[in-house]
């Protein structure tokens, strides 16, 4: 039944949720339930075989499936660093990057913030694929110390100039809010590779990432088939019309009133839907042929290329049962977040250090200023404190921020942050008006961490 209801996409009637066995979580030690799982998986099943829950997903909730794959992802690092430990007993024991010694137990990026992209797409080119499951370390060259600032920030610059239309490697939908690969890339296909592996690195290093893809995207990823909801999405008008074609259209008026062909444009090119038959007209017994080859030319016959190339890098960091597990929505949620901002939540966890206090004149005047930010602005306050504007998936509440004073600063100076650490410096200022003109321009340039 889950099976079905997941495959039935957005028209399915039962909630996710409805399967969910929320006991698991507290009666069964899910570290014992993936070391079975793993044991098991290379094994032929016997009538002692135990009964495992992660065979079955759909009984598992969120909050579980990302406890699996974090155990995952922590095993395959500590076993990184358990061979660094053996190879420096064991002198003899050889790694291609060094013969030597052995290597650090982390993968390591060192960049120039001007080349970002080319930096990265260099050294990540260049590396044993084995290291991308290490624990990731980022250094800028312009700021030699290492720091988990350093990592959030990377990932959230990497993917923001990635996914800009200069870098010239997706096609954007017509109001420029989703992309997706294009038909006819303009950059080479190991890009879409190296695609792939940052977006594995961000879910493995648990960072959530801008990534303006529809469902699609999520659903090809765990071995879900896209549907014509999926194209509504990414192209209202056109779902939107093959929907009406389905659903509104007679028997006797589709070929008579339409005048329509298999003849289609996708990415501004001329494509037949059935290759067969050039010019094919669509007609009241073909049109769910059309529908259907539309919507496989849209997320699949496309952009095949490029998109498996995609696929091959993310699956080189992330185990591809594990993930898996998720269903197409709670992939994107774990690795994009959601857009469901509880800013009560987001003061009442604040926290405050040194002389300032929830009640302190200058945090009670924060906190009325920042009721006074439109929702865009609390977004880009949200994109300046923690590096995302998304809600982590789980809620707000898993937002703690710290409010401390700036030190040695004046009412000229502006708020700053430290995004790994939730950390807000605020200095103290006369008034509220000031106040909220500093923080709205610490936010609109983001006055963070990253300095240009």
């Amino acid at each position: 039944m889950s099976k079905a209801n997941i495959r039935s996409g957005r028209t399915q009637e039962v909630p996710a949720s409805t399967f969910y066995v929320d006991e698991i979580n507290e009666s069964v030690i899910l570290l014992e339930d993936v070391k079975l799982w793993h044991f098991w998986s290379t094994r032929e099943d016997k009538e002692v075989t135990p009964v495992i829950f992660c065979r079955y997903p759909f009984v598992l909730n969120l909050i579980c499936k990302m406890a699996i794959f974090n155990i995952f992802a922590h095993f395959t690092k500590e076993f990184h660093k358990l061979a660094h430990r053996l190879t420096a007993v064991c002198p003899s024991g050889t790694f291609r990057d060094n013969p030597e010694s052995p290597p650090a137990p982390v993968f390591q990026l060192t960049l120039r913030r001007p080349s970002l992209i080319k930096d990265t797409f260099r050294q990540l080119g260049a590396a044993d694929h084995d290291y991308f499951k290490r624990e990731l370390v980022v250094q800028f060259v312009e700021d030699m110390k290492l720091s988990l600032v350093n990592k959030r920030d990377f990932f959230l610059h990497v993917f923001e100039e990635l996914l800009a239309p200069e870098s010239e490697m997706f096609m954007y939908n017509d109001t420029k809010t989703l992309v997706w690969f294009p038909a006819k890339p303009r950059v080479e296909e190991k890009s879409y590779f190296l695609f792939g592996v940052l977006c594995g690195m961000a879910l493995y290093n648990h960072n959530i990432v801008h990534l303006p893809f529809p469902l699609a995207l999520f659903k090809k990823m765990v071995g879900v088939k896209p549907s014509l909801e999926d194209l509504r999405e990414f192209d209202p008008v056109v779902g939107r019309s093959l929907r009406y074609l389905l659903e509104d259209y007679t028997d006797d008026d589709v070929e008579e009133n339409l005048d329509m062909t298999f003849t289609v444009s996708w990415d501004d090119l001329k494509v037949e839907l059935d290759p067969k038959e050039t010019g094919k007209s669509v007609t009241s017994f073909n049109k769910k042929q059309f529908v259907d080859a539309y919507v496989n030319l849209a997320f699949n016959r496309s952009a095949e290329k490029v998109f498996e190339e995609f696929r091959r890098g993310f699956f080189k960091v992330c185990d591809r049962d594990v993930v898996e597990l998720f269903q197409p929505e709670e992939l994107r949620g774990v690795m994009v977040g959601k857009e469901d901002y509880d800013w009560d939540t987001l003061k009442q966890n604040t926290v405050y250090d040194g002389e300032y206090h929830a009640r302190h004149p200058n945090i009670v005047t924060f906190w009325e200023a920042f009721e006074e930010l439109t929702d865009d602005q609390k977004k880009s306050f949200l994109l300046f404190l923690t590096g995302c504007d998304r809600a982590p998936i789980l809620g707000m509440d898993k937002i703690q921020m710290k409010v401390a004073i700036l030190q040695n600063s004046t009412e000229l100076h502006f708020p700053e942050s430290l995004t790994c650490h939730f950390l807000l410096l605020l200095p103290i200022y006369p008034s509220k008006e000031m106040l909220l003109a500093r923080l709205k321009e610490a936010c609109a340039h983001n006055r963070g961490f990253w300095k240009d």
